[in-house]
């Protein structure tokens, strides 16, 4: 502009959004140049490569993020009042994103926002409900703003990798616009979030059980056998073996089957069904092996996740079939993402006290064809490996097996 007068040009207009805010928060200067000699007006925009999103000339990553958003929401007519709200949240969002990009704030507050970056293959974002059993397809074909913006979102979130701070920024802003208004506050966005919610229900129902939680400070190892206990068995066998060693052993054969991607046809179902006298320790070790299986999963998170569930205060005649889920719903998973769940998460299913509930579930038996209790809590439309309990002489052969 400087040097405007040496090419026979005048400027006749400088919109200064550089040193002050345009209304999309874009950082430029908006510039007319009148040529004399042809009578015309040429109108152009300059700004600095750490501004623009220009592929080609731009040094952000990802740069087409805050367009195409924009894209999205630009013409949106919101149709009732949740499409209001998110329409104003993504508003909100996209000014957020271009406030890091034209750092409008300052370089302290975007690596303060940064530092809460988690890349999706760490934290691994959950598929939005909204979008269960829908395909890319339907979604294209329906006029539906809010679903193409969310698909636009969530994609964005599984395949943005950034690797500098500002794409660090951008990535967390976009991400916690998606876990506000489109999980929702209350709904986990990652199965990091899921991780997080069993493991405070876990330590708020030990602090409930104070008995529990003292005995496990004291537990002392379980010995088992392959056989029924009887009243006069001294294990004269002598093949008594550790309980939680056997049962570890056992759980990472079928994580070795997994990683070796094994068909479902391949696999052998695991089922481990523990069966004791009354008070011989069968629930504490439930809730020893859940803690050591947590330990695992914090040395490696591509281990199952563990889930004690009490089957005394889940089970109910009228929902058999859905025990797993209301036991999630107990642990303050909404229902909502538990289909989501169940696609993305495996799972070590801790079922203790099936003695307490049989004469219910006996009862309740309306299809004769069915007995085994993997089928009739539908255990099958899980990910998971299943350890049950239950006291010595209660199930018969039909009961637990297939």
């Amino acid at each position: 502009m400087k040097k405007a007068e040496q090419f026979n040009l005048t400027v006749s207009e400088d919109k200064d959004f550089f040193d002050k805010q345009s209304k999309t928060h874009h950082r430029f200067h908006n510039i007319k140049l009148y040529l004399p000699k042809h009578d015309v007006y040429i109108e152009m925009q300059a700004t600095l490569k750490n501004f623009t999103t220009l592929e080609g000339y731009t040094v952000i990553e990802n740069p087409k993020l805050s367009h195409l958003f924009y894209e999205h929401i630009r013409a949106w007519k919101a149709e009732n009042q949740l499409e209001e709200e998110l329409k104003q949240a993504s508003d909100e969002t996209l000014t957020k994103i271009n406030d890091v990009i034209c750092e409008w704030i300052d370089t302290k507050e975007i690596k303060k926002i940064a530092s809460r970056y988690k890349p999706h293959s760490e934290i691994r974002i959950l598929k939005p409900p909204q979008l269960n059993g829908i395909n890319e397809e339907e979604v294209n074909a329906k006029n539906n703003v809010a679903l193409k913006l969310i698909t636009f979102v969530y994609d964005q979130l599984c395949k943005f990798n950034p690797k500098e701070m500002k794409g660090h920024a951008i990535y967390v802003i976009l991400f916690e616009y998606f876990k506000k208004h489109i999980m929702g506050i209350m709904n986990p966005a990652s199965c990091a979030d899921v991780i997080s919610i069993l493991k405070e229900s876990r330590k708020q129902e030990l602090e409930e059980d104070t008995t529990m939680l003292q005995a496990l400070e004291t537990y002392t190892p379980l010995q088992a056998n392959n056989y029924p206990y009887t009243s006069s068995d001294d294990n004269k066998k002598n093949d008594a073996y550790d309980c939680y060693q056997r049962i570890i052993d056992s759980l990472r054969e079928r994580e070795k089957e997994k990683e070796e991607k094994k068909s479902e046809e391949q696999r052998q179902q695991q089922v481990i069904v523990l069966q004791g006298k009354s008070g011989s320790g069968k629930s504490l070790f439930c809730r020893y092996l859940e803690e050591a299986l947590w330990e695992t999963h914090a040395n490696n998170s591509k281990t199952s996740i563990p889930v004690y569930i009490s089957l005394p205060k889940c089970y109910h005649e009228s929902n058999e079939k859905q025990i797993i889920s209301q036991a999630l719903q107990m642990k303050n998973i909404n229902k909502e993402v538990i289909d989501v769940i169940r696609e993305n998460i495996s799972f070590v299913f801790i079922l203790d006290g099936l003695d307490e509930i049989f004469d219910k579930y006996d009862k309740n038996d309306t299809n004769n064809n069915e007995k085994y209790f993997y089928d009739r809590f539908n255990l099958n439309e899980w990910n998971a490996k299943i350890i049950i309990t239950c006291r010595s002489h209660v199930l018969n052969d039909e009961n637990i097996k297939h």
